[in-house]
């Protein structure tokens, strides 16, 4: 009798050590379309900052926009949120507008001292404003985000919401109706600000648009060619250690027992599936820490600066000669979900996340859903393992093609989102704002970082001197945008004094 308990009593055991993940926290932390959770202009936690910050001129408000600005039958309209602040201003002062972009905009953009647009804004004595982007934190244009209430979200919908807002504030606040207007913004929104001004210049005197994607492109595989070499930079002992990491897990995913490994060392929620989705999502899953670090490596937003660097969280582990390659995709995958505050095991179901995706509520899947169905529509920017080069040293150049993210968005969207209808869209976009190459309007700079993968769609070269593309050596996403720190390199301190200048000079002209 105690033999047949003390068996019951160790298959007992047994059953909750192999079934410990499932009883986990899931975690879904691949990044979307290179958007990281939260958004894609990273910020801190306002409770880390409000110490700083003097929110006697910081006012939160909405503004009653118009849904649909291309059709006048609609007859709609929503509240959409925005903040300002006046601490700064001047009498004959610019107005500063940050766009807000795939995320919840915050009172941080224009109320945080020392950040690249409150500096501007005290050195030219502007009024500054940001206002949150249309289907994304609070702003809820329509009752739910149903396919039919999604074509509502577009880009260009965007740029007149903002067009609208400059004559709305310009009449609400009388001391702005001589302001010059110049529109900010960080990644899609920087983007977003060029555009803005290209559209609307009798109401856009300037912009500057930081690690803004004016190209669009349904394989974006420049992508992980650029976060190969960005790791590659750093160290060449580094980055052969990683591709030998990659490539090791495309051999373990042959055998039953080397998918076991795989699940252990990456901590995974569910056993590997080798259907071709499941085994698609999983490889988004191991590529993703390193996508995330290497694009924000370095910058001055939390852990970004010192913890989550190419140096500090990928290859601190991968010139560890005393660990095994599969040991050091794991000390990388665990350090960044802990830094990251992720606490559980790493979730793969594909279908899970599909339905996660079908959400069509203002719920937890709002800013996924709503951004994949503007790459869906309107920008592909699908990072694939297409690349000759970036393709086999990230394992395999099949383990992420452009139609994988494609059929999502039929999965998810429906069958009219195929992949004519993703290229066709792509193609209107960059025939709608001009692309990187017919980008022709004055008065727009365009910071980037060339560590940064986004960076190989921004307009880097320009003929016309009044648009001004300032390419950062060794810098990452959005760099320019947050404040100085002891830690920025002295090509990024030009940068910023470049923009300054050359924004005081148009602001300044006769």
């Amino acid at each position: 009798m105690k033999t047949l308990l003390a068996v019951l009593l160790a298959a007992c055991v047994l059953t909750q050590v192999l079934s410990a993940p499932s009883n986990e926290q899931r975690v879904r932390r691949n990044m979307i379309r290179g958007r990281p959770r939260g958004g894609m202009k990273k910020t801190p936690p306002m409770s880390s900052v409000s110490h700083m910050i003097n929110f006697d001129n910081v006012v939160s408000s909405t503004f009653t926009q118009t849904l649909d600005h291309f059709d006048s039958s609609v007859g709609k309209t929503f509240q959409q949120r925005y903040y300002h602040n006046n601490q700064w201003y001047k009498a004959g002062g610019p107005a500063f507008l940050m766009l807000g972009g795939e995320g919840p905009e915050s009172s941080y953009w224009v109320s945080y001292p020392g950040l690249e647009i409150t500096n501007l804004a005290a050195k030219q004595g502007a009024w500054v404003f940001d206002i949150e982007h249309r289907f994304y934190g609070e702003t809820h244009p329509t009752s739910d985000m149903s396919v039919p209430n999604l074509k509502y979200l577009s880009s260009a919908q965007a740029i007149e919401d903002a067009a609208a807002f400059i004559k709305a504030m310009t009449a609400k606040f009388p001391q702005l109706a001589n302001a010059k207007w110049v529109t900010f913004g960080g990644s899609y929104s920087g983007a977003l600000a060029a555009w803005t001004r290209a559209k609307h210049p009798e109401l856009v005197y300037a912009a500057v648009g930081s690690s803004g994607p004016v190209q669009a492109e349904v394989d974006f595989k420049e992508y992980l060619e650029v976060v190969q070499n960005s790791i590659t930079r750093n160290s060449t002992e580094c980055a052969a250690s990683v591709t030998q990491g990659f490539n090791l897990v495309a051999s373990l995913l042959q055998t039953s027992d080397g998918r076991k490994q795989l699940k252990t060392a990456f901590h995974l929620c569910q056993d590997i599936q080798m259907d071709d989705k499941s085994l698609k999502y999983f490889w988004e899953t191991v590529y993703s820490p390193y996508m995330e670090v290497v694009q924000y490596s370095g910058d001055a937003a939390g852990s970004f600066a010192t913890q989550l660097t190419i140096s500090h969280a990928i290859c601190r582990y991968h010139i560890n000669t005393k660990s095994t390659p599969l040991q050091k995709l794991k000390q990388v995958n665990d350090y960044f979900n802990q830094v990251s505050g992720y606490f559980g095991c790493n979730d793969i179901d594909y279908n899970g996340f599909i339905s996660f995706m079908k959400d069509e509520t203002f719920g937890e899947a709002q800013s996924d859903r709503a951004w994949v169905w503007q790459t869906c529509t309107e920008f592909g920017y699908y990072q694939s393992t297409s690349s000759a080069t970036a393709g086999p040293w990230f394992g395999g150049v099949s383990n992420l093609p452009a139609q994988y993210y494609i059929d999502e968005c039929t999965a998810i969207y429906g069958a009219a989102y195929n992949s004519q209808e993703v290229q066709t869209s792509v193609d209107y976009t960059n025939q709608y704002y001009g692309g990187r190459d017919n980008l022709n309007t004055d008065r727009i700079l365009l910071p980037n970082g060339d560590i940064d993968p986004w960076h190989a769609l921004g307009k880097l070269t320009s003929s016309n001197s009044n648009i001004v593309p300032v390419v950062i050596n060794g810098t990452a996403h959005c760099a320019d945008m947050y404040g100085a720190s002891s830690l920025d390199s002295m090509y990024l301190t030009n940068a910023r004094q470049r923009i300054s200048d050359v924004l005081d000079g148009w602001l300044h002209a006769n």
